[in-house]
């Protein structure tokens, strides 16, 4: 009866700490099912034949499709749509978003994050940096598409070689600019000078103020008072 004992402790001993494996006799971790029952008898599965397996491995991870997860949760599939969440809230064009606790549901994509500058006034420009007078405060800090809009008036006619922009959170001099190697420049016109485009610009969180200038040559160079004509939009790019 003794004997008896010993060797069913020795048994459960080693099934507590064995691997296990349905459908195979060479598990790959602490846990593992073959559902297709086409594991090699030694060795590592082929890719292949990992692709039907489930297997968890002695730290928690969990794969699917795959022998050796490198994740809580690996899923490797040799098919698009390897993950599939309906719980009521899916729909077309929908994200999946989390809350504060990590909870995740099916939800639309947010709305763009838009921002308007106040409208410039009449400033008179210069070779140096000066605020048009336009500004736009930021919140969330990222890469923005910066969409300025800026006409001058400017004499004698064809005076200067170019004009140039750039937003700065200081209304006097160049700090945290949206473009710290330099700022844009675009072409000199005839009558008048002009800004409209799209850049590219990373800001931070904010007031940014738009601030121009000019090569010079000019007896004057005006900045317009208007938001069609002396501002800037915004748009994060998520």
């Amino acid at each position: 009866m003794k004997n008896y004992y010993v060797t069913l402790l020795l048994f459960m001993s080693g099934f507590t700490y064995s691997q296990v494996g349905i459908n195979t006799a060479n598990p790959q971790g602490i846990f593992t099912v073959d559902a297709s029952k086409d594991n090699s008898i030694t060795g590592i599965p082929s890719a292949a034949q990992q692709a039907n397996d489930f297997t968890i491995l002695v730290n928690g991870n969990v794969g699917i499709g795959t022998s050796n997860p490198t994740n809580k949760l690996h899923i490797r599939s040799e098919t698009t749509g390897a993950v599939r969440i309906a719980d009521g809230t899916e729909g077309n064009g929908k994200l999946l978003v989390s809350d504060a606790n990590g909870v995740a549901t099916w939800q639309n994509s947010a709305p763009p994050v838009v921002i308007n500058s106040t409208a410039g006034t009449s400033v008179a420009l210069s070779t140096a940096h000066t605020w048009t007078g336009a500004s736009a405060t930021v919140t969330i800090p990222g890469y923005y598409l910066i969409s300025p809009r800026l006409i001058t008036d400017k004499s004698p006619s064809g005076c200067g070689s170019f004009i140039a922009y750039n937003l700065s959170t200081s209304s006097t001099s160049w700090t945290n600019p949206a473009f710290a190697i330099q700022d844009a420049h675009f072409a000199s016109g005839n009558l008048f000078d002009f800004i409209y485009s799209t850049n590219v610009g990373y800001l931070q969180a904010g007031t940014y103020y738009m601030l121009a200038r000019y090569s010079g040559g000019c007896t004057a160079n005006t900045t317009r008072g208007n938001a069609g004509e002396n501002g800037f939009t915004l748009i994060l790019l998520r």
